[in-house]
């Protein structure tokens, strides 16, 4: 505590998402260790508004980039592990990356305002890009510009959407089109692939034909 103001104010406001015990949960992601806000709490739609403002202030930025908020997590649940429970070990498991509901991700017995993880998980996104969305139009008083990597149902009222790290090859350019295709049909129609793909090298020709193809995309943009 005392050397970084967005947690500092978010632990005195109780914004983060618990553990067991009550406590923030603690994970790790690219800074190294990392709280997660609880964006169905309405004190943090507060603090993050407030947090945006603040940084508005020195840089006036147009808009937002919500990556790693599925949340992503670079240790399984947190540095403490998790709890041995039937929210962590459910009877069934869906073909989740690494075989495990905490992999990649939080653990899913975590305290949130309105219920557990387990049961909000999905929504975490989406309840970002509203809090962004409102915080933003606050701080700007006009149409914010947000594109977040995970979505739900609805978010295309309040964000876009890139579809991830994709490979630098033409499989990944090809399937592209439906995945644009399919975001329109889910109402986000703000969405876009990085142009000539993001993981791996690309090549001259790749770069160019990815390029032509993204001419078409709602949101184009490279990103290699």
């Amino acid at each position: 505590p005392g050397t970084y103001k967005p947690y500092d104010e978010g632990l005195r406001r109780g914004v983060f998402i618990r553990n067991a015990t009550g406590q923030p949960l603690i994970g790790k992601v690219w800074p190294g260790p990392t709280a997660f806000p609880d964006f169905t709490n309405p004190q943090t739609h507060e603090w993050w508004h407030d947090m945006v403002k603040d940084f508005h202030d020195q840089v006036p930025f147009d808009g937002m980039w919500l990556d790693m908020n599925e949340p992503s997590n670079f240790v399984e649940g947190s540095q403490d592990g998790c709890p041995n429970n039937n929210l962590e070990n459910p009877p069934y498991v869906p073909g989740v990356f690494g075989g495990r509901l905490r992999a990649g991700t939080i653990c899913a017995s975590s305290q949130q305002y309105l219920s557990s993880h387990y049961n909000l998980h999905s929504l975490y996104g989406l309840t970002e890009a509203i809090a962004s969305h409102n915080a933003l139009l606050r701080v700007r008083g006009k149409r914010p510009f947000i594109i977040s990597r995970s979505t739900f149902a609805g978010h295309g009222r309040y964000a876009g959407h890139w579809t991830g790290d994709v490979g630098s090859n033409w499989e990944q350019l090809y399937y592209s089109i439906p995945e644009v295709l399919l975001f329109n049909l889910f109402g986000v129609p703000l969405v876009g692939a990085d142009i000539c793909g993001f993981l791996g090298s690309t090549s001259e020709e790749l770069c160019v034909r990815w390029t032509q193809l993204g001419a078409f995309y709602p949101f184009m943009r490279n990103h290699n």
